[in-house]
């Protein structure tokens, strides 16, 4: 196989935190970490050259309950479930404030109101939505590719010995890579994994046979 190039999108604060990596014979051969302002500029910056770009937010929003991918998820890393959050539907998108938006999440989804740690997010989950037609955008969750790559679930990365954990099981796919601050890039690069896992057909999907939101996009978590 040829070498291909995929993007690796994780949210940070005041953006994205983005990893370019170009994968030839199976390994990260060179890794380019930027941080950009917009959803559209990290697909700016895949330009036609990525086949693949994964990102950490959902793609296929629900019109209400619960999304199968986001269940499977959390019952895969057992007592690290806590790390996936539930994907609220897409009418919570167009709310004014958090009161607003939780009620309206409450006749949506079982009577549950809405986090305010999701209604901080909601941007970022308007944004991918806003852009997820591109056939090359897939959703994937960070904590489920470290978990692939070393075999369990690892300690909580606000730890020391959590942020090593993940540059190990890194490091078996890039080599050592010079990170920039912070966790989000390291998150990134496990999402440009199953990127590359994807294009390679290797990755695996829940649910296998996902179903589509409105919008036609498949509810999915590429793992």
């Amino acid at each position: 196989m040829p070498p291909t190039t995929v993007l690796g999108v994780d949210g940070a604060p005041g953006g994205w935190a983005v990893a370019r990596v170009v994968v030839d014979g199976g390994r990260a051969r060179e890794v380019v970490f930027s941080t950009v302002a917009t959803f559209a500029g990290a697909l700016a910056d895949a330009g036609g050259a990525a086949g693949a770009v994964g990102v950490d937010m959902p793609v296929g929003l629900p019109e209400r309950g619960r999304r199968a991918c986001d269940l499977l998820a959390k019952r895969r890393l057992g007592w690290a479930h806590a790390r996936v959050f539930l994907t609220p539907p897409r009418a919570v998108l167009g709310c004014a404030s958090h009161p607003e938006a939780s009620a309206l999440h409450r006749t949506l989804v079982d009577g549950r109101g809405m986090s305010v740690q999701t209604w901080h997010i909601l941007g970022k989950v308007a944004e991918v939505d806003d852009l997820a037609g591109d056939p090359r955008v897939l959703e994937v969750h960070p904590e489920l590719s470290f978990t692939a790559l070393a075999g369990h679930p690892l300690p909580p990365k606000r730890r020391p010995e959590g942020r090593a954990a993940r540059r190990d099981a890194l490091r078996r796919w890039a080599g050592e890579v010079d990170l920039p601050p912070g966790t989000d890039h390291l998150d990134a690069l496990a999402v440009a994994w199953t990127a590359a896992r994807w294009l390679a057909g290797a990755s695996e999907v829940l649910p296998p046979d996902p179903p589509r939101d409105a919008r036609g996009r498949p509810m999915r978590i590429v793992v």
